[in-house]
């Protein structure tokens, strides 16, 4: 018996057909929406990329890149708007077609006078570290990150400068989207990053205001302890010097007792001189009365007076010695006080100084 074969229908066959079909148009229709999609991933990759390269830039260097004006991908400083510059990132070639604009007060790399300045006298037994770039750190010539920092702050109170759709920026990338040219305000300026995509625009655009660019860098905290470590090394500073003056009237008030107690001295001697010379002369009239018959009392009493008179002066000299020796010993023991509070002061003061150092070294490094 021959076998039976089995087969598609031509209804059968004109039903796959037409499935076939339909998913094929459905595919077709998609593949665009698809595309589009697809480029719109690798256009945020690719401005958030360059914001994280722009941001590293401006930590290593404590300003923004300039703008890229000549297509080289590297920096044409004293413009602020143009192209990133992607070479002088560390980026590819593809990331040229980014658009790229930057506050002017970000471009500016901190000068000299440090914010906030330390004190210019810096406490005995300070020795300045030595910076990565060479030579000693001092006070008055070091800059990093916390100046940046500072003019990120007068910048938002000054409200100007680059700005998205007349919203101040710290700065601003744009990328063209799938169609490969920039729409709206980002043919001339840039337009704000929550723009919604239209037939007529597909731009994506990435940036930071200057509050949150601040607030990115923990630029707030950062000088927050900054100006905390510096005041405190000018109160330690005001202390030591009050320490100091302290320090220098106890010496004063010493060396005052010290040449009270020489002049006691100098008085007990003269009392001593002076009880001597009324001894002997009472002596002399008690001598004299005896073998003059025309002697009288009267020189012998005058003798005693003297006498009595110079032990009383004596004796004066000596409590005022005595008292003068008290004082100078006191004197002694406040200096010596005096000398311990200068030598903690002294050491509170370093500490400080030190401390603050070591904070406004750090500047923006974790």
């Amino acid at each position: 018996m021959r076998g039976s074969q089995k087969g598609f229908s031509l209804p059968e066959l004109a039903v796959g057909l037409g499935v076939t079909a339909l998913v094929g148009l459905t595919v077709w229709g998609l593949w665009p929406q698809a595309r589009q999609a697809g480029s719109g991933q690798a256009d945020v990759r690719a401005l958030a990329q360059a914001e994280a390269a722009v941001e590293g830039f401006m930590q290593r260097n404590h300003r923004l890149p300039c703008p890229d004006t000549n297509a080289d991908g590297r920096e044409n400083c004293g413009v602020t708007t143009g192209h990133l510059p992607w070479a002088d990132l560390g980026l590819s070639a593809r990331e040229a077609v980014l658009r790229y604009g930057v506050n002017g007060v970000a471009l500016t790399a901190p000068g000299t006078g440090h914010i906030p300045k330390l004190p210019v006298l810096a406490p005995a037994g300070y020795t300045a570290p030595t910076l990565s770039g060479g030579g000693a750190y001092s006070p008055l010539t070091f800059s990093n990150g916390l100046d940046f920092c500072t003019r990120l702050r007068e910048a938002v109170s000054a409200g100007n400068g680059l700005s998205a759709a007349g919203v101040p920026v710290g700065y601003v990338l744009a990328h063209p989207g799938a169609n490969g040219r920039f729409d709206g305000d980002n043919i001339t300026g840039f337009a704000l990053p929550d723009t919604p995509h239209t037939p007529t625009y597909d731009d994506r655009v990435s940036g930071a205001g200057l509050a949150e660019l601040s607030g990115r860098l923990t630029c707030p905290q950062r000088l927050g302890d900054a100006h905390a470590a510096a005041r405190s090394a000018y109160t330690a500073h005001d202390l030591d010097r009050v320490a100091d003056q302290f320090l220098q009237f106890r010496s004063f008030a010493l060396q005052i007792r010290i040449t009270n107690v020489n002049y006691s001295a100098v008085n007990f001697a003269l009392a001593n001189v002076d009880l001597l010379n009324a001894i002997a002369t009472s002596a002399t009239a008690i001598a004299v009365a005896a073998n003059s018959a025309g002697g009288t009392a009267g020189s012998i009493v005058g003798g005693v007076i003297a006498v009595g008179a110079a032990t009383a002066a004596l004796g004066a000299a000596t409590y005022s010695m005595a008292q003068a020796i008290i004082a100078r010993t006191k004197a002694e023991e406040q200096l010596a006080g005096a000398v311990v509070v200068r030598a903690q002061v002294a050491a509170d003061w370093l500490q400080a100084y030190q401390q603050a150092v070591a904070t406004d070294m750090k500047g923006l490094r974790p």
